[in-house]
Parts: structure tokens; C-alpha cells; sequence
């Protein structure tokens, strides 16, 4: 068997401990639904002892080199000196000590992830680096990184600090931050990483701890200093039933005496958080006119939030239940985070344009894409569920199904009369040109073996419709519970290039000796999340790759890794190619 050897040595676990902490860290994005190909290094910085290394890096897959990290501590000194608080002055002298130690281990922090953004071929990652932890003779700081993309798609808030209280602006900066604080306790013991596990939590406990934490500086936003329990407030809510009705309403969190609120009817004795029985009685009272007003510690009445309000100031929040165990908190109009029976998430029910409009153009030969992508965001604003469906066929199909629908004379809606029309039974049926020739549409189709029992009659309507010989078609689908499907469901188009590309990475790592197992490894979850446009010829030629990889990897090491073979898929074409 082949002997371990780690050339920039810290600690004896070093490689075991990253990678261990590379899959915690998949399965807890995972579990937020943020996917961004999240990568972990650590990087230590020398601070006693005589070592061949002053930097050391463990990063499985090379990528970075010391001598690209040795300006870090240069900036680190440098933005030490120009933070105001490097000229607080504690009196006790180990309060000061800590303080300032404190300090410039954040700002080393601050600028490796700054160093790292820089290097050539990471400008599409952003860097999340966490306060160093002595290890040995190093100060390691572990380093969690994204797709920029993927963090640019997050929906956040804009505030970071607010009187030099840190703001978590995300659900996934807020499990970012726990999760680097999780890793970097595991350092302080012995022989880290030894045990294969690091953050010594389950995803849903680093989840449910981070939407805590990230909930508390919301409310500090909005002038609230002690909300480490509104989430399990929330939650209470929306289980609790009322006279046998589910918790549905809006509460505004805002102090009352901050301008953008509209105070319409003011409790003279407030109602404590804790009364939760009393709390979910007046969430009955909330409706079109006035929602609910919550100070983070009070209901203190019923309002609504003045059209004047300035978005910019980021102190009013408002937390909507949708059904049982369903709530949403969001500010202007944005949702920041989804819960479902407990379990937060990054908020799912946004309706998904790009694949949209993708459908739109490969559909519809003559559109008006601009009309069809207004109505689709015009149905979204429905009561109780509600379904557009788009037929290039639609003065056919109207008349099809008139007998369980009212066909109408084609003509455009405006927005706010298809959102309107959406809150009755059954469906609008527009042309691709924006024309409506049909409402209140029931869908017909047979029952082909696919939908899904789990989802409502909506949802299996639409998939028995698309399933029958029916003229191309879209469908949009929003479920009562906010859940938000656009139908067919096709895989996107993509470039043959990048395609070939992930082909040919992954056959280059394959064919070294020795190969570095988790830079093939990673290639080849790319190759297989594209596994549908794969030829039988690139499917071969993956196959034998790998088969002679895990051969290798047995008559070295004594194991190998099972994987199913590539195959290609019947359905794919060249419609599928940008």
C-alpha cells in the first residue's frame, strides 16, 4: 500500500481533516439548496519553530502555491492599521491583548480571501477564510470557496455591520460563518481530523443554529437587540392552528416608532412574545389593509409599511405564513429565507426566467417573449395556487376545451387581470404572442405512468397535458404552498464546447500516475452532471478511464471506488447545443 507523504506539513490529520471538512461542507449547502461547487483549503501561517515552510497549504487538488500567499500578512499589517478600532484602548491589559490579537487575526483573514480572489483562474470564486487557530507551530485559517455565481444568486440584504455588530445578510452567509466557526473549534483538539468527522453536527443542527443567528442581526437591523428565539417563534406559529384553520398572515418586524410604519390600530397593552396563544389570535386579524405589527419582543398593533419607506435603511421585515408549518421572511418585497415544518431554506419559490424564456425561444418559433415573461410573473401574484399555460396551438386547444372551459375572444391582458383571473379554478390559455383565447381551463391527458402522487391535481393536470399529443406547450405551475414548476421539464442548452472540455478534463486527470484522486474525482462529478449530452463514443471512452483509474487505485492502495457506467441518453440532439 502507498505511503501517505504530506509535503507542507502542519499536522499529522492535515489531509484527512480537509477532506472530511470538504464533504460536511457539500452536505450542509446541500442542505440549504445552495449548489456553488464549494472547495476547502487551509492555510497556515508559520509562527514559532524552523520549518522549510513559512506558508503551508492543504488544498487536495493543487492550485495554490505558498510563495502566492506572501504578501497576505503585508496587507493583513496594513489593514490592521487603517481599521479604526486599532486604536481601541481596554484597561485591563488582557482584555486589550485579546482584543488586538483578535483584531488582526481577523484582518489576515480579510486579506488572504483577498489575495485568493486575486490569483489567476479564481476570479470566478468568491473566498470565505475564518480567525486562524493554532495548530502546532501555525496559525491555520480555514478557507471556504464558491462559484460567484452562485453566491450572486443568493438573495440578500445589503448591510454587513451595523454598529459594529456583524450582520449575516444571507441564509448563506450565515451558515458559511457557522460553518468555518464549527471547523476552526474541531482545531483546538487533538490530533484534528483523526476521528473522519470535523464539525461534529448534523446539517440540519448547522442550519437551524445559523438561521437562528442570522435572524438575530435582522432584528438588530430593525432596532431589536435580543431575538435569538423568533425563529422558533415563527415556527410555532405557523404549526398552530386557530379554530381549526392554519396560520396564514403577514407580521411586519419594525420598531414602532420608525417612520416607514403605519400604525393604524395601536394595541394599549401589548402583547408579549411569549403569549404565542395570543399572538396567533391576532394574526387572524391580518389581511389586505394591515398586517400585524411585531417589535421582536411585542405585537404592538395593526399597520401597514408607508409606500415612502427607503429600502436602503433595511429595518422592516416581514414574515409571511403561506399554509402549516410554511413561513417566509423577506424585506421589500424579497425573500431571504424559506421554512418548511421547521427546516429552513434558501427561499425555492422564485419563478426560474432563465429556463423560462430558454423554453420560450426553443418552443415558439414567432413570440412575444417580453408579454409571455409578464404574464408568467402576473400568475404568480395569485390567493391559492394558479396555472398560465402557452399553446402554439391555443386557438385550436381553446376550442378543444371549451366544454370545460370559457373560450374568449383573442385579445392581450394586462398583468393585473391575468393575476385576477389566476385566482378562479382552472387555467388562462394564452397564444405566444401574448393573446388570451381561453380561462378557467381544466386540462385534459392520459395518465401515462409519470406526474407525482405527492404534488396536487394542478401539477398532475399539467404533466398529463404535456404527456398527450398535445400542441407545444408551456405550462407554469404555482402550487397553493408556493412551490413553483415550469413545464416540460427539459435540460437546458449547452455549449458543445464546454461539454467536450469536461470530457477532456476528466480523461487528462484519469491517465496520470500517480493520479490526484480528488482532482479526478471532482472531474468526474462535472462529466456525469452532463451525462445527457454525452455520444456512446465520449461515454466509452470515460468508461474505460475510469475502470483503468480504480484498477490502479486497487493495485496501489489496496481499494477502489464502485461507479455505475456512462451511458448516453436517447433523447439528446443537437436542439440541445447553443
Amino acid at each position: 500500500m502507498a505511503k501517505r507523504y504530506i509535503d507542507q506539513f502542519m499536522w499529522g490529520y492535515q489531509d484527512i481533516f480537509r477532506s472530511a471538512l470538504d464533504t460536511e461542507v457539500g452536505s450542509v449547502f446541500k442542505a440549504i439548496g445552495f449548489h456553488g461547487n464549494p472547495r476547502t483549503t487551509l492555510v497556515g501561517f508559520q509562527v514559532s519553530g524552523q520549518h522549510a515552510f513559512k506558508i503551508c497549504i492543504e488544498q487536495g487538488e493543487t492550485r495554490y502555491k505558498p510563495s502566492d500567499l506572501e504578501n497576505v500578512q503585508r496587507l493583513a499589517d496594513q489593514k490592521y492599521a487603517a481599521n479604526s478600532d486599532s486604536n481601541s484602548f481596554h484597561s485591563d491589559p488582557r482584555m486589550n491583548e485579546s482584543f488586538h490579537a483578535s483584531l488582526k487575526n481577523r484582518m489576515r483573514a480579510e486579506a488572504l480571501e483577498e489575495t485568493l480572489s486575486t490569483l489567476s483562474g479564481e476570479e470566478e470564486r468568491v473566498f470565505f477564510a475564518g480567525n486562524a487557530i493554532r495548530v502546532g507551530d501555525y496559525a491555520v485559517h480555514i478557507v471556504i470557496s464558491v462559484d460567484r455565481q452562485a453566491v450572486a444568486a443568493v438573495p440578500r440584504i445589503s448591510t454587513v455591520k451595523r454598529d459594529r455588530f456583524r450582520i449575516h445578510p444571507s441564509l448563506f452567509h450565515a451558515v458559511t460563518s457557522k460553518t468555518l466557526g464549527l471547523a476552526a473549534r474541531s482545531l483546538h483538539f487533538p490530533d484534528a481530523g483523526a476521528s473522519l468527522q470535523v464539525l461534529d453536527a448534523s446539517p440540519g443542527e448547522i442550519v437551524r443554529s445559523a438561521t437562528e443567528s442570522m435572524i438575530h442581526a435582522l432584528l438588530y437591523c430593525a432596532g431589536y437587540w435580543f431575538g435569538s428565539d423568533t425563529h422558533l417563534l415563527m415556527n410555532s406559529l405557523s404549526a398552530l392552528p386557530y379554530e381549526g384553520r392554519e396560520g396564514a398572515g403577514r407580521l411586519v418586524l419594525a420598531k414602532s416608532d420608525n417612520p416607514a410604519i403605519n400604525v393604524i390600530v395601536s394595541l394599549s397593552r401589548p402583547i408579549a412574545a411569549q403569549n404565542m396563544l395570543a399572538v396567533r389570535k391576532i394574526l387572524e386579524a391580518s389581511g389586505p389593509t394591515a398586517d400585524v405589527l411585531f417589535d421582536g419582543e411585542n405585537v404592538y398593533g395593526l399597520g401597514t409599511i408607508k409606500s415612502t419607506y427607503d429600502a436602503t435603511t433595511e429595518s422592516v421585515f416581514v414574515v409571511t405564513f403561506a399554509s402549516r408549518g410554511v413561513w417566509e421572511l423577506s424585506h421589500a418585497g424579497v425573500a431571504l429565507l424559506a421554512v418548511r415544518d421547521g427546516i429552513p431554506s434558501l427561499p425555492t419559490y422564485v419563478l426560474d426566467e432563465t429556463y423560462f424564456i430558454d423554453l420560450v425561444e426553443r418552443l415558439f418559433p414567432q413570440k412575444e417573449t417580453d408579454l409571455l415573461l409578464a404574464a408568467a410573473r402576473a400568475a404568480g401574484d395569485h390567493r391559492h395556487g394558479a396555472m398560465l399555460v402557452i399553446s402554439a396551438d391555443a386557438a385550436g386547444e381553446a376550442q378543444r376545451l371549451s366544454p370545460q372551459c370559457w373560450s374568449v375572444r383573442p385579445a392581450p391582458l394586462t398583468p393585473e387581470l391575468i393575476t385576477q383571473l389566476t385566482d378562479m379554478d382552472g387555467a388562462v390559455l394564452l397564444d405566444p404572442r401574448g393573446q388570451c383565447h381561453a380561462i378557467g381551463v381544466i386540462l385534459d391527458g392520459e395518465a401515462r405512468g409519470e406526474g407525482d402522487p405527492a404534488r396536487g391535481s394542478r401539477m398532475n393536470n399539467a404533466v398529463r397535458y404535456l404527456g398527450s399529443d398535445s400542441p407545444p406547450a408551456i405550462v407554469v405551475v404555482y402550487s397553493a404552498d408556493g412551490g413553483i414548476d415550469i413545464l416540460p421539464h427539459m435540460p437546458s442548452r449547452v455549449s458543445k464546447e464546454d461539454v467536450e472540455q469536461a470530457v477532456t478534463n476528466f480523461l487528462d486527470q484519469a491517465t496520470r500516475r500517480p493520479p490526484d484522486f480528488e482532482s479526478a474525482y471532482r472531474a468526474w462529478d462535472v462529466v456525469k452532471s452532463l451525462v445527457f449530452y454525452l455520444s456512446q463514443a465520449q461515454c466509452d471512452s470515460l468508461n474505460q478511464a475510469r475502470n483503468e483509474l480504480e484498477e490502479w487505485r486497487m493495485e496501489n492502495n489496496g481499494m477502489q471506488v464502485g461507479e455505475s457506467q456512462l451511458k448516453p441518453n436517447a433523447a439528446m440532439n443537437d436542439t440541445y447545443w447553443f
